[in-house]
């Protein structure tokens, strides 16, 4: 195993937890202790840390160490107007050039991919979710585009993780079929206003209350 391989498993377990509920925004992340439960050093944890850091996941903080990012309902609302942006983008230039077979395949494979993990771990869910959005923006063949959603996309799996016990999976798998359904006819219109709906329920989704259940359900346990 590549070092890098193991600084890229280690960032992406560390989402896996956030997505699971394991850690909470705001929560210390320690890096001994995560070193220890993926049972490897703790030199590729701290480099993965770092990694996360720079996606805006984890914050450093003087004498408070590394923490996992904060979630505000502000914060939510900029980042999904962006997001929205960035794929709204990613539809006309897709369909612009025509949606090439291959990539309503990898769609059509990130949906089955969503409705297989929906029937238990949330961290797979949210994966796939993820797949199905950055295959969208791949569908554009701008580069640029796909780069600067990848750089958004754990920040997305973490508030997914958050809304995701408040959201029916077959709802998003819905969303996602009728997505695809209006791509692969042409309908720009149509496409962008589902991508609009779709999106913006987490601009009306209350993620500090979300984030305060969390908190109330570990602390109960």
């Amino acid at each position: 195993m590549q070092p890098r391989t193991m600084v890229e498993q280690a960032a992406e377990a560390v989402v896996a937890a956030a997505a699971r509920g394991v850690f909470l925004p705001g929560d210390r992340l320690v890096e001994a202790e995560i070193a220890r439960d993926l049972g490897i050093s703790r030199v590729p944890v701290r480099e993965a840390l770092r990694l996360l850091e720079s996606q805006g996941i984890v914050v450093s903080t003087p004498y408070k160490g590394m923490r996992l990012m904060q979630v505000t309902n502000r914060g939510v609302a900029e980042l999904m107007r962006v997001r929205l942006a960035l794929e709204t983008l990613a539809l006309r230039e897709a369909l612009g050039s025509g949606l090439p077979e291959e990539a309503r395949a990898a769609l059509r494979q990130a949906i089955e991919r969503h409705r297989a993990a929906a029937e238990g771990d949330a961290a797979a869910a949210v994966a796939a979710d993820e797949a199905f959005h950055g295959e969208l923006c791949r569908a554009s063949g701008n580069a640029t585009l796909c780069a600067v959603w990848h750089s958004l996309g754990r920040q997305l799996a973490v508030l997914w993780g958050l809304s995701a016990p408040h959201r029916d999976p077959a709802e998003i798998a819905r969303e996602h079929e009728a997505l695809l359904e209006a791509l692969a006819a042409g309908d720009a219109l149509r496409a962008e206003a589902l991508l609009g709906e779709h999106i913006g329920w987490h601009l009306r989704f209350d993620f500090e209350a979300a984030v305060e259940q969390r908190r109330r359900q570990r602390s109960a346990a």
